[in-house]
Order: structure tokens, then sequence, then C-alpha cells
């Protein structure tokens, strides 16, 4: 009980015990005389009153409180499908696990694709020897035609000078052309081998990339809301296997009408009341309002996040969301029940010093969810009745019974 609810009781329990100290010793006289046998009004007896239950208006604080339903979201949720085909060979998550990011949900047989791995790995070595031998050829053709090109000149300058003969130099300069397109032939042998080496190195990063897709991973921390795989499965890729979802914070969706919507702020307090009879509630906060107001319907979406404080809580239940815009720290309160509405107007039932009824209209203001505030009609201290009011008229009198 709140320290509100402990000083209406409390309250409660001096008024009951007044009034029914006031009736026991007969001092409800219409007349206040003794009535003893002689003929005039007759004293009232217990009888004659209306029983009724009664609270005393309080001052006190109270939150304007801005109400609407919404059905909880999750966080976030996606469906977690297969990269690769294949049998599935293992399921190692199910239903209702906790999951962190990364960890394993089940797996695909990857054994062909381990095979296309080794092959492609055995090319791979089997280019870089043709690469590396015929680099060294290369090296060696570089070498002989250099040394060729020195030779000729040495043949050239004896040639000049008369001691050797033009179609000796000119076996040396056919010899430097062969090797020349032989140097050529080499170095296009390499370009050829290290492209192969690349295209075979993509080759196997790959393949390596498909079989870590037989591993079907969580992308986040979260719960699973859904197991559609089934061990020995044969699957397609891009077939969903899972539903994860993240179930901390949550999320509310309320959607509030324009002029509502304009005292709403990022970061004012909210309260989740669980839609159930356990009555359960959490605490949060307004995240973030809409720019936009809706066409359709008029109203202005704001979300709300908490953290679920219990199982209770999760994506689906619907709840009851109060987001709290003003809070006044002193106002009149009186029970909401002690409120009547008659032609659009509204009366409480107050209790004189005489135990008779009154009926008073009353102006109203902010309201939670026991209590509401009286901005126009009685004042803190009055008596108000909370239960059998319906069956009072002006100047009837009452007899408080304890509620």
């Amino acid at each position: 009980m709140t320290t509100r609810g402990k000083t209406y009781a409390s309250l409660l329990a001096v008024v009951a015990l007044t009034a029914g100290g006031f009736a026991a010793k007969g001092w409800l006289a219409d007349d206040g005389s003794d009535n003893s046998g002689q003929d005039g009004p007759r004293a009232l007896t217990a009888g004659d009153a209306v029983p009724v239950s009664t609270e005393i208006a309080m001052r006190g604080p109270i939150s304007h409180l801005l109400g609407s339903t919404a059905n909880l979201r999750a966080r976030r949720e996606v469906a977690v499908a297969a990269q690769a085909a294949g049998i599935v060979t293992s399921v190692k998550a199910e239903e209702g696990d906790f999951v962190k990011a990364g960890q394993v949900l089940c797996a695909i047989d990857d054994r062909d694709l381990q095979i296309d791995l080794e092959l492609a790995k055995q090319r791979l070595a089997q280019t870089k020897i043709q690469l590396e031998s015929a680099m060294i050829r290369a090296d060696q053709t570089r070498t002989r035609l250099s040394n060729k090109r020195t030779e000729l000149e040495r043949n050239e300058e004896a040639l000049r000078e008369g001691l050797l003969a033009e179609s000796e130099v000119a076996v040396q300069r056919h010899e430097i052309d062969d090797l020349e397109h032989e140097i050529q032939a080499v170095e296009s042998t390499v370009r050829e081998n290290r492209l192969r080496q690349d295209e075979l190195e993509s080759e196997i990063r790959k393949v390596e990339l498909q079989i870590s897709q037989t591993a079907i991973t969580a992308p986040f921390a979260g719960r699973i809301t859904e197991r559609t795989v089934e061990l020995g499965q044969s699957i397609r890729s891009a077939e969903k296997l899972y539903k994860l979802g993240a179930f901390t914070p949550l999320y509310a969706d309320v959607h509030l009408p324009e002029n509502d919507s304009r005292s709403v702020r990022a970061g004012q307090k909210a309260t989740l009341l669980l839609g159930s009879a356990s009555g359960e509630s959490a605490e949060g906060a307004v995240e973030r309002v809409s720019p936009v107001v809706d066409e359709e319907t008029g109203t202005v979406k704001v979300t709300v996040r908490f953290r679920p404080p219990n199982p209770g809580f999760r994506p689906g239940a619907f709840v009851r969301v109060e987001i709290e815009t003003h809070t006044l720290e002193d106002a009149i309160l009186i029970p909401k029940q002690s409120v009547i509405e008659e032609g659009g107007q509204t009366y409480v039932v107050l209790v004189g010093e005489d135990s008779t009824a009154q009926r008073t209209a009353v102006e109203l203001g902010y309201q939670d969810e026991t209590a509401i505030q009286v901005t126009a009609g009685l004042d803190a201290g009055a008596i108000v009745v909370t239960a059998g009011q319906g069956k009072l008229k002006d100047g009837d009198k009452t007899r408080v019974v304890a509620n």
C-alpha cells in the first residue's frame, strides 16, 4: 500500500469510530431533544442512517498521465537463414535458448567443400612451382642475353679493325635476337603462372567462405524464438532455419492524439502495466517521438523503451503504457471511486459534521490509478463518500461503516 493509501486508511478509521460514537449516543437526533417518550421529532436510530464508506480529501503529489495500449516488440528480431545448401549434420540450439553472437546454431555437411579446398591448394602448390621454374629460366635467359651483347660489342670492334668476318658477327646478332624472343616467351609464362596463382588463391578463399557458411551462427546475442530445421534435413540456400530475437531492451509503440503528443518528450518516465491479472508493472522511459502525424488516424507514434523485470514481459505481450508528462506536488486528492458523473457534470457526496449527505459539483484535473485531483468544489479535509453514494440524497443521514 502506498503512503497516500495508508493515510487514507488511518483517517477512515478515525471517521468511522467518530460517526459510530455519534450514532450510539443519539447525538444525531434532528432537534437535539432527549425524546423521552414525548411527542415531537423521533430520535435517529442506526437503522435510519445510510451505511457508507468515506475518505478524507488530502493534499499530495499527482502526475499527469497519458495512457494507451500496445504490444511489446523486441529490440530486433530476424530470421536466420542458410547461406549454403546441404544436409544438416547437427542442431545445437532449441527454441527458448539464449545464444551469444557468433554461436553455432546448426551445421551442414561440408565434406565436398573440404575436398574442393584440398584440390585447390594442391593446384596452387603446383602453380607456385611452375612460376618459380619460369622465373629461374627468365633469369638465366637474361644472363645469357647480357653476355651475348657484351661479346657482340667486342666482335663489332674487331670487325671494324678487319679482324673478323661480317658473317661471324651476323651469327651473333641472330643469336641475340633468338634470346630476346626466348626471354619474352619466358616472361609471358611467368605472368601466366602469376595470374593462375591469383585465381587459385581467390578460389581457395571462396571455398573457405563456403565452408564457413556451413556453420549457421547467431548474428547477435538473443533468444531463439522459433526453430524450423531438423537433423538430416536437406536445405536450400536462403532457407529460413531459426528466428532470433533480442529481448533486452523491449519496446512499446503507442499512438497518441496529436494534441496529447505535444506534451511528450524523450526521457519522460513511463509505466508499463502487463495486460494480465497479475498486476505486474515495469518502469521505462520515452525514447523518441515521431516527427510526423499519421494522416489516416491523426495520431503520433511514441516509442517507449524499458528493460523487462521478469519473463512475463516478452515480445507480443499486451501492455498498457502510461507516460508521466507533468507532476503537481501539492494537489487536493480524492479517491477515483468517489466521483459521480451525470449529464456531463461530475459530483461527489460530502459528509457534514452532522453526518448529513451533501451532493457537491466538483471540477477535476489529473488522475492516476487510484486518485484524482479536484481543482474546484471542495477543500482538503472534506469527507467524501467512496461507497454507497448512489443511495444518498441531499440531507440524508449517513452511518460510516468499516471498509
